[in-house]
């Protein structure tokens, strides 16, 4: 009976050391988002206007990669009509290291979640997006590494959803939508990977 209630005790310590060795990676970046387009019922396109973007991953190791969330923030409008689109992401990605050297690290990996397109021409601002990318990290110290990478973004939208455009003379009484179901985006990011 003693025996047994002096390994409950490890139980707890064992624990505590487990979680003391857990690192949480977070990685603030800037970066510029391009892609993306609607048309209008006479068969125009516009494009979102390509522009700054900012990012967070918030990730932990594991095995030989990490795994996290991602969230980005886009801040566009509609070329020559002027109509502001910001552009959400939230997504639970997932990377694989490829060592280069004891300082450099490149990474693959996947995501998917949803985006929010805050704008007043679309009925449904929600939709399922997915991700793909590739970086680079160097090393500075243990605790801190610049990261750079490039990163797809789709999402599925809802084309049949439209509205009318605002007056102007080349677009008067015109309904716009996306241009398909599936919106692309490229991104490029560049930040510092905090670990604790």
């Amino acid at each position: 009976m003693i025996r047994f209630s002096k390994q409950l005790y490890l139980i707890p310590l064992l624990a505590v050391s487990h979680w003391a060795e857990a690192k949480v990676m977070i990685t603030p970046m800037i970066g510029y988002t391009l892609g993306g387009s609607v048309e209008d019922n006479n068969g125009n396109k516009y494009d979102m206007q390509s522009n700054e973007s900012y990012a967070i991953a918030i990730e932990t190791p594991i095995d030989n990669g990490r795994i996290g969330l991602f969230y980005s923030h886009q801040r566009t409008q509609l070329e020559k009509l002027g109509f502001d689109s910001p552009l959400q992401y939230l997504h639970l990605q997932s990377s694989l290291d490829l060592p280069i050297n004891p300082h450099l690290t490149t990474y693959v990996g996947v995501g998917f979640g949803a985006s929010y397109v805050d704008v007043t021409w679309a009925d449904n601002k929600y939709g399922f997006s997915a991700t793909g990318f590739v970086g680079m990290e160097y090393k500075i110290t243990n605790k801190l590494s610049i990261n750079g990478q490039l990163r797809w973004l789709g999402t599925v939208v809802d084309s049949n959803s439209n509205t009318l455009c605002g007056y102007n003379p080349k677009t008067q009484n015109c309904l716009i939508q996306f241009e398909s179901d599936w919106m692309n985006q490229f991104q490029s990011n560049i930040g510092m990977t905090f670990r604790f």
